[in-house]
């Protein structure tokens, strides 16, 4: 990454709120589970107080590559009209006149979130059929493009077994402009928002030192649309030092129980098998 990129990712650490650790790490044991709740997508839309950076970031991104971190197939440009004129009344400044390609890259350009649609077929089967995600976790939105939201989980141990039947009901069953949310918590060795799978992060391992332990922090929208149907997933990225959630000991320990009961693929998933014992001992200092 460029180096007016990084001094980005400097300020938004001094300036971010602290954020409600245990919507991350609850006091339980590691588990797959939904936790969802009830939310307002206005607020959760509306600009942080990085917003600035954030976007600056997503240009960025968008003017390098536009076709790795955005897509819209034929079918998704029903619900890209829908939330592009529900954005504008949002108070977003979207040029109507502008063909499809163009309205989306200003919507990724204008939110700090990153978002996909997921479009019913005919059998009643959510698909993704596009959105921008310029701030990925080690995974590419074109490979995602037609897959079912199980499929999207494919990769993550036990998840599908766990929560597969859950996540399709509760997708069928979302009322129209009712948002509910979640969070999720990952591991890197980088600040870098944008883990795309093309940009090679350097692995976490046995030798890392508490100055290299990155927590990706992610709250997560799921919106149905009123008039397509689709569903607006909406991902908002922070990323903060393991310090930082170490700095509160009741984080920490949660922390900790979550790293000892975590199964091992379950931590092969998350990046951890290397680093799990070295990061549950700086988690004990």
């Amino acid at each position: 990454m460029d180096k007016s990129v990084c001094r980005m990712h400097e300020n938004d650490t001094k300036h971010s709120p602290q954020p409600e650790w245990k919507r991350f790490f609850p006091a339980a044991d590691h588990r797959w589970a939904m936790g969802l709740r009830r939310g307002n997508a206005a607020e959760f839309l509306a600009p942080s107080e990085v917003a600035k950076q954030v976007r600056a970031e997503r240009s960025h991104w968008l003017k390098d590559d536009p076709h790795k971190y955005a897509a819209l197939t034929p079918v998704a440009e029903t619900s890209l009209n829908e939330t592009v004129e529900w954005a504008r009344s949002l108070g977003v400044e979207i040029d109507a006149s502008l063909s499809p390609w163009e309205q989306l890259l200003s919507l990724g350009r204008a939110w700090e979130v990153d978002f996909v649609w997921l479009v019913v077929d005919e059998v009643g089967i959510y698909r993704v059929a596009g959105g921008v995600v310029c701030f990925p976790s080690s995974w590419a939105l074109q490979a995602k493009l037609g897959c079912t939201l199980s499929e999207t989980h494919h990769p993550v141990a036990g998840l599908n077994a766990a929560l597969g039947r859950q996540i399709d009901t509760f997708l069928n069953k979302l009322v129209p402009e009712e948002a509910w949310l979640r969070e999720n918590a990952g591991y890197c060795r980088s600040a870098d928002r944008n883990q795309h799978p093309t940009r090679r992060s350097q692995p976490l391992d046995a030798a890392i030192s508490l100055d290299e332990v990155w927590v990706r922090l992610e709250h997560q929208m799921l919106l149905k649309m009123p008039l397509s149907k689709s569903v607006l997933f909406a991902i908002r990225v922070e990323v903060v030092p393991l310090q930082q959630v170490l700095e509160s000991a009741e984080a920490a320990a949660n922390l900790a129980r979550h790293l000892i009961t975590m199964s091992p693929a379950a931590a092969e998933y998350k990046g951890l098998s290397m680093a799990r014992d070295a990061i549950l001992l700086l988690t004990r200092r």
